[in-house]
């Protein structure tokens, strides 16, 4: 449909210029409203789908289901758990906290554990070459050997890195994951007695990261405890 306007017709009535130039922009704006309207009728009655619509937000757990792995029996070392492997050594001195939160990835999103935490960036030691490989070896076999399992590993999307950056205060210190360049392998180790332990780390041509969790399981096993009328939450589907 064509709409024509036939401002010739303002010549015939006596009117200031600036008032025939308001009239003017009002009839188009007029029209051009109308146009949009018609439009819009005609992709409802058509149900075309392109206008906006409200989506609801992802929920995203906050913490990690292990029900679905074993549990480790194995006899496990002081705090950290783990030695640096042969050949590779912190760059700098490890960050330790008895308490802290750290956000770990998982498919429904990255989500918080708590309890004691070790951040510590890897090189290879005086006279060695940096081996990516090598770190991820040695460190997988090493949590593997002390009955852990491996429940993740991928990119994390910028996004997802948006959404927690007002609680991710610690982004950026000692031992921290380059999330959306590199791939990152999170092992967790379940534990009858004591606290779950939980691993992630990932690296690049020079070197690696690597935090570690001692995860107050109390806190988080009440999240999946089992309530009258309400059941056991499956948070990771791993």
């Amino acid at each position: 449909m064509k709409a024509g306007i036939r401002f010739d017709l303002l010549e015939k009535i006596h009117l200031l210029p600036q008032q025939k130039q308001c009239i003017q922009m009002l009839i188009k704006t007029i029209v051009m409203a109308a146009l949009q309207a018609s439009s819009f009728c005609a992709q409802v009655q058509a149900g075309n789908q392109s206008f906006p619509r409200h989506t609801l937000a992802k929920a995203v757990p906050d913490s990690i289901d292990l029900t679905k792995i074993p549990y480790s029996e194995k006899d496990l070392t002081a705090f950290p758990i783990f030695d640096p492997p042969t050949d590779i050594v912190p760059l700098n001195k490890p960050l330790i906290r008895d308490f802290d939160r750290l956000f770990f990835p998982t498919k429904q999103g990255m989500t918080p554990l708590e309890g004691r935490v070790y951040k510590a960036f890897m090189t290879s030691a005086t006279g060695k070459e940096w081996s990516l490989p090598f770190f991820e070896k040695s460190y997988r076999d090493l949590i593997i050997a002390a009955g852990g399992a491996l429940i993740y590993q991928g990119k994390v999307a910028a996004a997802e890195l948006e959404r927690i950056k007002d609680e991710a205060t610690y982004f950026g210190e000692e031992g921290s994951i380059d999330y959306t360049d590199t791939v990152v392998k999170v092992y967790a180790i379940r534990r009858k007695e004591g606290d779950h332990i939980f691993v992630q780390f990932s690296g690049y041509s020079a070197g690696g990261s690597i935090q570690i969790c001692n995860c107050l399981k109390r806190r988080n096993e009440l999240k999946h405890a089992k309530v009258p009328g309400y059941p056991a939450g499956d948070l990771t589907q791993i």
